[in-house]
């Protein structure tokens, strides 16, 4: 086929075209790359003085595309799809300071810059009138259409993300939880002749999980390590580590040598993967062991996470009250900034939110005192305000930065980008 330019171009698959749309995102911003990109002939823009600016153009416009309207939420998954690509491919940041900027792993964000890839492919497919020019359309693949961006948006989580906004009726209870799912899995245990032998010691804390979050994750699991260890004990161990709670798997495997893990297990085991990343979780195989089977699941436990919220508004402070209620954060109040940093000193606190437009204080002098002093200067700090000066807040020493009026999900997400960056080491 020849496009516009009538460049000779043979036949296309999706993934091809996928492959050199994420080459040329990839060199945005060297125009000798972009000059010579397979894109720019397939564009129409090859061969011209200004085809690496064109082509640039071509793609930002493309990203630009997917902005959500102004009034989505700033969560949502169309959001994410965005900025997953406007950050890293754009603004050029790494995957790490993207990944803890959208409260998500780096595993997660891979898979949502796949999908975004996926929806800006068919996007400009049909933006160029590529698929009608294609022989056949989309070789190997399906032409795009207006239901492309629904299509990868349920790839990305969104029937799961209801497990991190709905709040359980009651704090989710490992102990009360475990009988229902073992219940579920006797047929396996006995395919399988595995004997469970289940360890929750008391006192344990309660999660910060919807219970059904809670039940899939161990039951998924529990599919994957339950063939592992045929004719042989399976061990359920759980204790509380700092911020969360650690549920154990360990069973010796019969033949002392490790099996193949088939398709099922693997989506078993991606499924609890996912679920437990929604809920800002985590789950570990161990891949090195011949003679046991191990694996993991860390979940955040309900309240052990203080954060201080200074704020002279006793509806912002009660909101944010509401906000935290059934999640992995303790909120610690006040509505007195000049005894800020007494209180973060003493109490200390792993977060501290900060509105900076009082009247009784500076909120920016605020600021710099619990920068400067020792006791709280490591303290990762966010600024609330109604204010749009991000920009100059975080280059007083702010941490992070949400603008009033502020949603659950806009408040947790900011708060999920501290635990993030903190799990990667000091500031």
């Amino acid at each position: 086929m020849r496009t516009e330019s009538g460049q000779e171009v043979s036949e296309l698959t999706r993934e091809e075209f996928i492959k050199y749309l994420h080459e040329g995102l990839s060199h945005l911003h060297d125009p000798g790359r972009l000059r010579r990109s397979r894109l720019a002939i397939l564009l129409g823009v090859a061969n011209r003085l200004d085809t690496s600016l064109a082509l640039r153009n071509i793609l930002i416009d493309a990203i630009e595309s997917l902005k959500p309207r102004g009034d989505e939420s700033s969560s949502s998954c169309a959001w994410q799809m965005h900025d997953a690509l406007y950050c890293c491919y754009v603004q050029r940041l790494s995957q790490r300071i993207v990944a803890d900027q959208l409260a998500v792993s780096p595993r997660q964000l891979r898979r949502e810059q796949r999908v975004a890839l996926e929806v800006l492919a068919d996007h400009l497919c049909q933006q160029f009138e590529l698929a009608s020019q294609l022989q056949g359309g989309w070789a190997g693949g399906t032409k795009p259409g207006p239901t492309a961006p629904a299509a990868a948006l349920s790839l990305s989580g969104e029937d799961l993300a209801w497990l991190k906004d709905v709040l359980p009726e009651k704090p989710t209870d490992l102990a009360e939880t475990m009988p229902s799912v073992v219940d579920l899995v006797q047929p396996l245990l006995a395919q399988h002749r595995v004997c469970l032998d289940i360890q929750t010691p008391e006192g344990l804390p309660k999660l910060a999980v919807h219970p059904v979050a809670l039940s899939q994750i161990l039951l998924n699991l529990l599919s994957l390590a339950i063939p592992q260890v045929h004719d042989c004990q399976l061990l359920i161990s759980a204790r509380a580590v700092e911020w969360a709670v650690q549920i154990d798997l360990l069973g010796q495997r019969q033949t002392a040598r490790r099996q193949a893990l088939v398709d099922d297990d693997l989506a078993s085991l991606e499924m609890a993967c996912q679920i437990a990343e929604i809920c800002a979780g985590k789950i570990s195989v161990s891949e090195e062991d011949e003679a046991f089977f191990r694996a993991a699941a860390t979940l955040p436990a309900l309240g052990s996470l203080p954060v201080l919220i200074i704020d002279d508004n006793a509806d912002a402070l009660q909101l944010m009250q509401r906000f935290a209620a059934g999640t992995r954060y303790r909120p610690i109040v006040t509505r007195d900034p000049e005894h800020a940093l007494e209180l973060a000193a003493s109490l200390h606190p792993k977060i501290i939110v900060l509105d900076v437009m009082m009247p009784q204080v500076d909120g920016w002098k605020v600021l710099g005192r619990l920068r400067q002093h020792p006791h709280t200067g490591h303290i990762p700090l966010i600024v609330c305000t109604i204010l749009p000066q991000e920009a100059l807040a975080l280059s007083l020493g702010a941490d992070g930065f949400v603008r009033k009026p502020i949603t659950r999900q806009s408040l947790l997400a900011a708060l999920d980008g501290q635990v993030a960056r903190m799990a990667t080491g000091p500031r």
